[in-house]
């Protein structure tokens, strides 16, 4: 595979985006964790980090940059939609 910055981005957004489908669309959330409405997105970033081992493990630079932007950008995203409070 390429050491390039855009298939980690792309890398770093199917897990997101997966879970904001999966929020918005499904009911499954409500099922498995109606208490805890960040699971599902914690899921999904500790997916990030562990694919995110795996780029700097294989010595993909690019690759796990991309990753790492792709993830801070959907916490923000997740932050901002969401307001949450501490």
């Amino acid at each position: 595979m390429k050491n390039n910055l855009w298939i980690g981005l792309g890398i770093g957004l199917i897990f997101p985006l997966i879970a904001f489908l999966l929020v918005r669309f499904t009911d499954l959330e409500l099922h498995f964790l109606p208490e805890k409405p960040m699971a599902t997105y914690t899921i999904a970033v500790l997916i990030n980090l562990i694919f995110l081992r795996f780029a700097y493990r294989s010595g993909n630079d690019h690759i796990g940059k991309g990753i790492i932007i792709m993830t801070f950008l959907a916490m923000i995203l997740y932050l901002i939609t969401h307001k949450v409070t501490v």
